[in-house]
Formats: structure tokens, C-alpha cells, sequence
């Protein structure tokens, strides 16, 4: 990725992670973390991956409300970032966060059964 897109995501990922924490909690969908943003080569477009902590609803609908909501969104950022355009924003919720925990819990289920086969065979 070249340095001026990635400059640039990290900076809309900095600022989104303030808004989203101060600016768009009346959406009441707990504590709501930007993940990862790829931006377009012209910057003119935005993909947001998102995580929630704390809600219970299922990721596709909180991105529905998020991508509801963005021309908000888009107008917060427009005033805290200074690029020729503001870019549109596309929300997507981030699953790898819940991929990483359901590989963790496997992985800690095979180790209870190696444990419990280890103490099975000291006691023969």
C-alpha cells in the first residue's frame, strides 16, 4: 500500500475511533472500535471494519445502523480531518475478533481433553 493511503487510513481510523466513542454513542450499541480502514487510490472512498464490545445484537445489524447513519458520520469527520474530499464511508463489521475466540476456546478444549488423557494414563 502506498504511504499516502496508508497514512491517510490510519489518520481516518484515529479520528473515527474518537467519534465513535464521543459522538455516536445515541446509537447505544456499546463500545464500538474501528478495526482497519482501506482507503481507495483516489480517497475518495472509505471501508471501515468495525468492532463491538458489549452488545448483543448481531454484527450485520449494527453495520446497517452504522451505514445508516453515515452521512453523520461523513459530516463528524469532515470537520476533524482536512483532505480535498471527504470520503464516502462503507461500515463492515469485523468478525476476525470473533473467529480468533471460537479457534481459542477449540484450542483450550483440546488441551482439557490431552490433560484429562495424560491423568488416565499416570493413574494405569
Amino acid at each position: 500500500m502506498p504511504y499516502r493511503l496508508e497514512k491517510v487510513s490510519e489518520e481516518i481510523k484515529h479520528k473515527m475511533n474518537s467519534a465513535m466513542s464521543r459522538d455516536i454513542s445515541e446509537l447505544n450499541m456499546g463500545l464500538v472500535t474501528v478495526s482497519k480502514v482501506i482507503m481507495s487510490p483516489d480517497l475518495k472512498l472509505a471501508k471501515i471494519y468495525f468492532t463491538v464490545l458489549g452488545n448483543k445484537e448481531p454484527g450485520d445489524k449494527c453495520a446497517e445502523r452504522l451505514n445508516f447513519r453515515k452521512s453523520h458520520i461523513r459530516y463528524l469527520l469532515g470537520k476533524q480531518i482536512k483532505l480535498k474530499y471527504t470520503p464516502d464511508l462503507i461500515f463492515y463489521y469485523d468478525d476476525s475478533f470473533d473467529y480468533a475466540d471460537k479457534i481459542n476456546k477449540l484450542i483450550n478444549e483440546l488441551h482439557k481433553d490431552d490433560k484429562s488423557t495424560q491423568e488416565t494414563d499416570t493413574q494405569k
